[in-house]
C-alpha cells in the first residue's frame, strides 16, 4: 500500500463528491480509486465514508480525518515548492479555464508570459462561456464573471469588468439616440445571458441615482462573438465589455449610447478549491494577474485617454 497515494485519492473523492469524477482526474479506473480508499480504511481501522447508490457521507471520524490530510498535504505541497528552486520556479501543470471573450483579447498572451517566466511549467486554459467548478472539473483556477456562493471555493477578485453600451453610427442614424435610459426599452438588444441571466441593468447618472431597466432582447447568447456579430450587423445595441470592443470605440465603428450614465461593472474573479494550503502555481498565478491588471485595467486607461468624453460611462474604474 502507498500511503500517501491513498490519502491523496480519499482527499480527492470527498472534494469531488464521487468515486467515478476521481478516477476521471486521476486518469485511471474506478475500480483503483475504490481500492485505495478501502487500503486507507483497513490501515487505519477506520472507516472514512458512508456508501449509498445515491451519494457519499463522510463519517465523523472521516471528517476529521480529512480535516488533518488537507493540512498535511498543503504542507507536502508547500515544502517540496520551497525546495524546487530559489526562484519559486514552477513545475508540473497548471490547467486554467477563462470566458473566451478575456481569454481571447488578453489572458491567452498574458499566460504565455507567465509561462516564459516559469519554463518547466505547462500551462493549460480552456475556454467555457459558463460557470465552471474547478473542483467539480478538475481546475487549479476558473477566471470568471459573477458571485457564485460554495463551501467548497475560494474567491479572490481581480479587477473591474467596465461595460458600455453601444451601438453602430448606422444603427443609431436609423432609429435615433437614446436619451434616457427608459428609452432603451424601444431598441433592438442583444445580451448576453451569462454574465445577466434576468437581462436587467443598472444604469448610474451623474446625479448618482440608479435606474434599473429590464430588456426583451432578440438576441440571447452565452457567448460574446454573437452579440458582437449582432451589433456590427447595425441591428442591434448591447452591453458589451470595455476590453472586448476598446479598439472599436477608440476608431469610431461603434458608439456609447447614454454617453452621461454609467452601466454598473461587473467582477471578473479566480477561483479555485478550498484548501488549508493554496498551491503556490495558484498563489503565483493569481499575484501574476492581479499585477497585471488591478483595480484600475489597462484597456479603460487607454479607452479614456483616446475617448475622455466617456469619462462617465468608463466611472470610477479609470481613477487614479
Amino acid at each position: 500500500m502507498n500511503e500517501l497515494e491513498c490519502i491523496r485519492t480519499f482527499v480527492k473523492v470527498v472534494e469531488v463528491g464521487s468515486f467515478a469524477e476521481a478516477s476521471r482526474q486521476f486518469g485511471t479506473v474506478k475500480s483503483v480509486i475504490t481500492k485505495r480508499v478501502n487500503q486507507l480504511e483497513d490501515h487505519l481501522e477506520l472507516q472514512l465514508l458512508q456508501r449509498s447508490t445515491r451519494k457519499l457521507t463522510l463519517t465523523d471520524g472521516g471528517a476529521d480525518f480529512y480535516e488533518r490530510a488537507v493540512q498535511v498535504l498543503g504542507q507536502l505541497e508547500q515544502a517540496k515548492a520551497a525546495v524546487s528552486s530559489v526562484e519559486w520556479g514552477l513545475t508540473g501543470t497548471i490547467r486554467v479555464s477563462c470566458i473566451s471573450s478575456f481569454a481571447s483579447c488578453y489572458l491567452a498572451k498574458d499566460l504565455c508570459e507567465f509561462q516564459e517566466q516559469h519554463p518547466d511549467l505547462c500551462v493549460e486554459l480552456q475556454q467555457h462561456d459558463r460557470f465552471c467548478d474547478p473542483v467539480q472539473e478538475g481546475f487549479d483556477v476558473c477566471l470568471q464573471v459573477g458571485n457564485h456562493n460554495s463551501n467548497a471555493l475560494e474567491k479572490v477578485d481581480l479587477f473591474p469588468v467596465t461595460r458600455l453600451l453601444v451601438a453602430t453610427p448606422n444603427y443609431l442614424q436609423k432609429y435615433g439616440m437614446p436619451s434616457t435610459p427608459e428609452d432603451l426599452t424601444q431598441h433592438k438588444h442583444a445580451l448576453n445571458n451569462y454574465v445577466n441571466s434576468d437581462c436587467e441593468f443598472n444604469f448610474v447618472g451623474p446625479n448618482k441615482r440608479t435606474k434599473s431597466i429590464k430588456f426583451k432582447p432578440l438576441i440571447l447568447a452565452n457567448t460574446i462573438w454573437m452579440i458582437h456579430a449582432a451589433v456590427m450587423s447595425d441591428r442591434f445595441m448591447s452591453v458589451m465589455p470595455t476590453f472586448f470592443i476598446e479598439k472599436e470605440i477608440a476608431n469610431g465603428e461603434l458608439i456609447t449610447v447614454l454617453p452621461n450614465t454609467r452601466v454598473e461593472s461587473a467582477v471578473l474573479s479566480a477561483y479555485y478549491g478550498r484548501s488549508a494550503f493554496v498551491p503556490m502555481k495558484v498563489r503565483i498565478l493569481i499575484n501574476f494577474l492581479e499585477r497585471k491588471y488591478g483595480k484600475c485595467p489597462p484597456w479603460d486607461r487607454l479607452l479614456l485617454e483616446k475617448c475622455p468624453e466617456l469619462a462617465v460611462a468608463l466611472g470610477s474604474n479609470t481613477e487614479n
